[in-house]
């Protein structure tokens, strides 16, 4: 495909859009910036003769077709006429160079081909999708933060974000939930605006390792660290150890005590692990490791667990009660930190960091 040309224009000296891809000596002269000619109702572009669809039509209407295997269930999912789905799949053919579907008149069977392009057009199409999300977010000043799903138990973090909402409503928010790790790696592309994390920390400021996911960019991130937890057990009332207030290394000698994953941060369980084992504890690994489950487990099976120290007890109603303690020797938290990316951001992205360092003092 040819590259779009650029030129500038001004008054009434504007090119006319040319079906051909040729330029006219006079126009080769000098680069030109061809107007833009958008149709509202098809999102399509025109430019120096070629056409880009901001949907993907073509892509959706062979996915569409691919997965249905009909024409006429795709028509109907797609919302068109079956002749003009037909036409449609028929003009991508040819601009592909090769046949996407066998027809029959009972039934409508993937080439090869379409079997080997089917995986490009699906990404295509999720591309086109994000691509959407992006730029109706740009446009409406959408605020997007990614939020590990188990934040929602923390206090702090519901607060915060329940506090712009009634102090912004003017500005769109969108919550993405996923790892540590891929949230890192999202800010530091601006894929976000912000990141809202539970950080390990082994000292005063956030602690990875090279083997995190994201650990390598966490570095180069700016931060407001809104609060800290120190890392503790859980201890079922009912155990002797919940009547001490803070429990001596001389009680973890073999205690089984419940610990997590390293979900929440390579240095920070790896830290964990090297303490209960120079203490003497009995490790114990849950069915499911993850900070929430493993204070959940152990308040079921009545066995200390590690806790982060965020969540409260709203996931443990209904279970005997447990107490919290803090070791002795065990130098481990966690951070609740705000990351964003060095340098220019959205004006949605500067407000709530403003309000979160306000909140934070």
């Amino acid at each position: 495909m040819d590259r779009p040309t650029e030129a500038r224009c001004s008054g009434a000296a504007r090119p006319a859009f040319t079906s051909g891809r040729t330029l006219a000596p006079s126009l080769r002269a000098a680069p030109i910036l061809f107007p833009l000619r958008i149709d509202p109702k098809t999102l399509w572009i025109a430019s120096a003769g070629h056409a880009m669809d901001l949907d993907a039509k073509p892509y959706r209407a062979f996915v569409a077709v691919a997965e249905e295997r009909s024409f006429g269930r795709a028509a109907a999912r797609l919302n068109v006429s079956q002749p003009a789905l037909s036409a449609q799949i028929r003009e991508f053919e040819r601009r592909l160079g090769f046949a996407l579907f066998q027809r029959t008149s009972r039934s409508v069977e993937l080439t090869a081909q379409g079997r080997l392009f089917l995986g490009n057009a699906r990404r295509m199409v999720a591309e086109t999708e994000g691509a959407a999300l992006a730029a109706r977010a740009i446009r409406t000043n959408q605020l997007t933060i990614g939020a590990a799903i188990e934040t929602v138990l923390v206090p702090e973090r519901v607060a915060l974000l329940e506090r712009f909402l009634m102090r912004r409503p003017d500005i769109p928010l969108r919550i993405t939930n996923d790892t540590n790790g891929r949230h890192l790696a999202a800010v530091a592309r601006r894929e976000i605006d912000l990141a809202l994390l539970i950080e390990p920390m082994l000292g005063p400021a956030p602690t990875y390792s090279p083997l995190d996911a994201g650990g390598a960019v966490a570095a180069d991130l700016e931060r407001q660290i809104l609060g800290q937890r120190r890392v503790e057990i859980l201890v079922p009332r009912e155990h002797p150890a919940s009547r001490l207030a803070v429990l001596p290394r001389s009680v973890l000698d073999g205690l089984p005590v419940v610990t997590f994953d390293r979900t929440h941060g390579i240095a920070l369980t790896d830290a964990i692990g090297r303490f209960l084992h120079d203490t003497g504890a009995n490790i114990v690994r849950a069915p499911e490791r993850n900070a929430l489950a493993v204070e959940r487990y152990g308040a079921v099976t009545r066995t200390p667990a590690m806790s982060l120290g965020w969540f409260g007890r709203s996931h443990l109603k209904g279970l005997a009660p447990v107490v919290s303690r803090p070791v002795e020797g065990l130098e481990a938290a966690t951070g609740l930190t705000l990351l964003r990316a060095k340098g220019e951001e959205r004006p949605a992205a500067t407000a709530f960091w403003a309000m979160a360092v306000e909140s934070a003092v």
